[in-house]
């Protein structure tokens, strides 16, 4: 059995690292055999100090697509070896520079026939497997450099999140959710103040007979978060009293809420969504922007909480942003 090879695209970083592995544990036998202490992870900072001269840990990390730290790491290496020498910079004392010592030149010029066969050996072992290896490889790193792999990961978790979250209009049954889920944000940030007590106390009066709605997400057929749409003039809503429960948080319950508000919206002919929010509320102002509202002039005559506020609009005319 050979789970790594089983597992497949899974284990992708896992097999490479094997296979390079092995390539790099077979070249040490063959220095060892040439009686050459040298390690092959010396061997890309060696041939370019070789060809570059003195550099700094910058400009090698740069060069080889590695990383500051783990070219301070090789180096460290390389010096209790006696391979390299490193100095301050004349015009940066802060800066490493790095160079070849007379010992690691003697190394070099051993071993410039012997690196010749392994690019002659490996050349044979690409051509032996009828595919060009290294311009896929290289299409790989091109694809990362344009979309990493964290990226990649993160994107897919957060569509897998979005999608396992129900969203349900209000009915009876949810005006106990649509003030508890409120009440728990609402006293952990905030006081609770009358304008609150009133929305939250008659969502039916306040929101659903002025033709708005409220909506309610669950995971698993739990409550977990909710939001209010309250119909406002010029073919606007208001978006307000959006929460989320704190053992449910992180879960992309927010915005696949404010999603589907959006889309309630839309499906209305709205012209815009406003809100208004408080700054300190810093995770709700950056989902609010990251959907498209830009913060707008506060009309004080629209205050109606004490809390810090500022006002936000997202214009539905505009083409359609879903993420």
């Amino acid at each position: 059995m050979d789970l790594i090879k089983e597992l497949g695209p899974l284990a992708l970083g896992s097999r490479l690292r094997r296979l390079s592995e092995r390539l790099m544990r077979d070249v040490t036998r063959v220095y060892d055999a040439q009686q050459v202490e040298f390690e092959p992870r010396w061997f890309a900072i060696t041939y370019l100090l070789n060809q570059e001269g003195t550099m700094n840990v910058t400009a090698i990390a740069r060069a080889l697509g590695l990383t500051h730290p783990a070219i301070n790491q090789i180096a460290d290496a390389m010096v209790k070896q006696g391979l390299l020498v490193g100095n301050k910079g004349k015009s940066d004392e802060r800066q490493r520079m790095l160079s070849l010592t007379p010992k690691a030149r003697t190394i070099v010029k051993r071993l410039t026939p012997v690196w010749e066969e392994i690019e002659a050996a490996n050349r044979e072992l690409l051509r032996s497997t009828g595919k060009d290896l290294l311009t896929m490889v290289s299409r790989i790193e091109k694809e990362l450099d344009r979309t990493d792999m964290y990226q990649r990961v993160m994107a897919r978790l957060q569509s897998r999140r979005l999608a396992a979250v129900q969203v349900v209009q209000y009915s009876p049954a949810m005006k106990k959710y649509f003030r508890d889920i409120n009440m728990e944000w609402l006293k952990k940030y905030f006081d609770v103040e009358p304008p609150d007590e009133l929305i939250l106390s008659d969502p039916v009066g306040r929101v659903i007979k002025k033709g708005g709605q409220i909506l309610f997400a669950k995971i698993d057929g739990e409550v977990v978060g909710t939001c209010a749409l309250l119909k406002r003039p010029e073919q606007q809503f208001e978006l307000t009293k959006m929460g989320v429960l704190a053992k449910a948080q992180g879960q992309q319950i927010g915005r696949r809420l404010l999603l589907e508000a959006l889309d309630y919206a839309r499906a209305r002919r709205a012209s815009a969504v406003v809100l208004h929010t408080s700054p300190k509320l810093t995770a709700a102002v950056n989902l609010y922007r990251s959907a498209g509202f830009v913060e707008i002039p506060f009309d004080q005559s629209e205050r109606e909480h004490h809390r810090p506020s500022i006002k936000m609009r997202l214009d539905l005319t505009a083409k359609k942003k879903r993420t």
